[in-house]
């Protein structure tokens, strides 16, 4: 038995736009590189972005994220590749660790974003 999210993908209020938490899904609607945490927030933030393009936005007006990752190992990893998805563009951000939902998950992020 399938039981669909009660979530938005996304919502916006005023000039901000808050987006749920995304996972490293892939095309096929399954976690890509489950032993791979940049693979995994490289996909994270490919989603998110696609989001965010559904607004006219992408990564560069994102103002602060929350970020979780399972295991505290994986940090480095997981900050190079944040890193390079941002560039030079820096927002806000919270990291934690915590389990996922999903088996294979090693990254979760959302994000808060603002229209210009």
């Amino acid at each position: 038995m399938s039981i669909a999210p009660a979530l938005s993908p996304a919502l916006s209020a005023g000039d901000l736009i808050f987006l749920s938490g995304q996972l490293a899904f892939g095309a096929d609607g399954t976690i890509v590189a489950p032993e791979d945490v940049a693979r995994q927030t490289e996909q994270v933030l490919a989603n998110l972005n696609r989001v965010l393009n559904g607004f006219g936005l992408d990564l560069s007006d994102v103002v602060k994220t929350t970020v979780w990752l399972t295991h505290t190992a994986d940090f480095p990893a997981f900050n190079t590749a944040y890193a390079a998805s941002f560039g030079s563009h820096r927002p806000a951000r919270s990291t934690v660790r915590a389990d996922l939902m999903l088996p294979g998950a090693r990254v979760e992020i959302d994000a808060v974003a603002k229209r210009r």
